[in-house]
């Protein structure tokens, strides 16, 4: 799973165009195993790639995506999963030089309840701050104007899974079209369990005789519980024709689920 960046336009008073960026390094997912009352922590790195001083605030949302492309950023300790009430940061704004690097702390606190199990996660988002807006707490005056304020956000997800139950994987809404000269086998994986995994899915094509006609893989990033997404595999020019399709997503372990679809291409 990609770190989320996110631009949000909104039109105000806004300072003149700035050449200073926060941008957070590494990956978008920080993920833990831990055990009911566990505490655990770890750091976020923050760097400023501009050429002027710049600001970020720092704050929690729930998260949520699906195969139809959308993504859901509830308030913080809305969703069934959400760990926001478990996590403590700090610094909760920061301020970097032209180039400079600064860390963010984060503490996790599992509550002392054995019933809890699977994979239970938050963002963390980190978004700019404009120079000279209300918020922004550098010195001087900006020179102000009337316009289009981009709002640049980095979202770090905080997941958290307590022991091991078993992963669930659901197939849905498979479809065979063309494109361009190929065909495309384009269906949704959804996380029906618990736990979050990284599904690699897998499809064998066989023709009306029985003989293998391609075999495709893709592997995708962090699938988290009641999430699903949407995988596209190119088969090619194959011949027009019917076709079987096995489909089969590894959730790890001896985890395999499969499914079958007949083809006509």
């Amino acid at each position: 799973m990609k770190k989320a960046l996110i631009l949000s336009l909104a039109l105000a008073a806004v300072p003149s165009i700035s050449r200073a960026q926060i941008t957070v390094l590494g990956g978008g997912v920080e993920e833990h195993a831990a055990a009911p009352g566990e505490t655990y922590s770890g750091t976020l790195r923050l760097r400023n790639d501009g050429r002027e001083t710049a600001e970020a605030k720092l704050y929690l949302t729930d998260y949520a995506f699906a195969a139809d492309g959308t993504t859901r950023y509830a308030p913080a300790g809305s969703t069934a999963r959400s760990s926001a009430r478990w996590i403590v940061f700090s610094p909760a704004q920061v301020r970097i030089a032209p180039g400079g690097e600064t860390t963010v702390g984060y503490t996790v606190t599992v509550p002392t309840n054995a019933a809890l199990s699977g994979t239970f996660w938050s963002m963390l988002m980190v978004e700019g701050i404009a120079r000279g807006s209300a918020e922004s707490t550098a010195g001087g005056a900006a020179r102000v104007r009337v316009g289009i304020q981009p709002s640049i956000r980095y979202g770090v997800q905080i997941a958290t899974t307590l022991g091991a139950p078993a992963p669930k994987v659901a197939f849905a809404n498979a479809r065979a079209y063309a494109a361009g000269r190929g065909k495309v086998l384009e269906l949704d994986v959804a996380n029906a369990g618990d736990i979050a995994y990284r599904p690699e899915i897998r499809v064998e094509l066989f023709d009306a005789a029985g003989n293998k006609a391609g075999a495709f893989t893709s592997r995708r990033g962090l699938l988290l519980p009641g999430t699903s997404l949407r995988q596209a595999f190119d088969l090619g020019a194959v011949p027009a024709g019917e076709y079987q399709a096995l489909v089969v997503a590894d959730a790890g372990g001896d985890q395999v689920f499969g499914a079958q679809y007949h083809l006509k291409l």
